[in-house]
């Protein structure tokens, strides 16, 4: 759907102020949040040397961790931090995210050159429909039930799962493959989600007045719904952030607050999931506590 489109449904209504996030009385500072990062990360792995450096920004903030078989790895504190002050009480959810990165870094040593190959697995928002059919598939042509293919349920009529895009294929990972590599559920999220963010300087957020579109590759656009906690500062909107996730190639979104534009963009969804050659979901999601939920509203 083009700007001009959009403008068209959405636009000629007055703005009216962001809503501010709410946060708590006595948020953690950073210091505090650091500590209890790099406390999860000992606790993950009490043998480790874990240290913690405050720079003069919050992006020089760092955890640098090590183990006496070589192992070292350093994470950066603030996206982090940034991601728990948007929604203080997901802060468990945060740190075990960091935890789970870690884990990750971890494998990647001790798996050496191979872990390489995971450098190409993304994360791609299909529909139960589309895994359905999948299965048909597979036991038209003598597959069986198994599905070819690693499917999370993610929200509402969504499930996610991963390819591996290499500049010569294309290719789903099987659960076969996944486990193969120790990938679990946990890891092969952490690692999908961690290649996508390489994507971030890329992605170009459209509109204003609290509705927006994000605009990335025709491939992974709507993906970035998963990572929105890194980009919600470029669309802020009228209290939570409601998706149209109607395509591969679309991802509109507005404040839950914001009753015209929801009207619009649940109008916006239908027809684009109807009539995309690469069509989605025509539900409307909410990102609450750092994941999507269908939006009831």
């Amino acid at each position: 759907m083009s700007l001009t489109l959009l403008n068209r449904l959405f636009g000629g209504r007055g703005s009216e102020p962001a809503q501010a996030a709410s946060l708590p009385a006595d948020p953690l500072d950073l210091h505090t949040f650091a500590e209890r990062h790099a406390q999860a990360l000992r606790t993950a792995w009490p043998q480790a040397r874990v240290r913690l450096s405050f720079g003069a920004h919050l992006a020089d903030t760092r955890i640098d961790w090590s183990l006496a078989d070589g192992f070292a790895d350093a994470q950066f504190v603030g996206d982090g931090y940034r991601r728990y002050l948007a929604a203080p009480a997901a802060l468990e959810q945060v740190l075990a995210e960091q935890v789970a990165a870690a884990r990750e870094a971890r494998r990647r040593f001790e798996r050496g050159a191979e872990a390489a190959r995971d450098d190409a697995i993304l994360p791609v928002l299909k529909t139960r429909a589309w895994h359905e059919l999948a299965l048909q598939q597979a036991r038209s042509i003598g597959g069986g039930a198994r599905s070819a293919f690693v499917i999370e349920p993610l929200a509402g009529d969504l499930v996610l799962t991963y390819a591996e895009d290499r500049p010569e294929s294309m290719d789903y990972l099987s659960p076969a493959e996944a486990e193969r590599r120790g990938l679990d559920r946990e890891a092969l999220r952490a690692c999908a989600l961690r290649n996508l963010r390489r994507f971030l300087p890329e992605l170009e957020v459209q509109g204003e007045d609290g509705l927006y579109a994000a605009r990335l590759d025709r491939n992974y656009d709507a993906s970035m719904a998963l990572l929105f906690e890194h980009w919600r500062e470029r669309a802020p909107v009228r209290g939570e952030a409601v998706f149209a996730i109607a395509a591969r190639d679309e991802l509109l979104l507005c404040g839950s607050d914001d009753r015209p534009a929801l009207r619009a963009l649940r109008t916006v969804a239908q027809e684009i999931a109807r009539d995309s050659a690469y069509g989605l979901s025509a539900q409307l999601f909410v990102q609450r506590d750092g994941a999507l939920h269908a939006f009831e509203g």
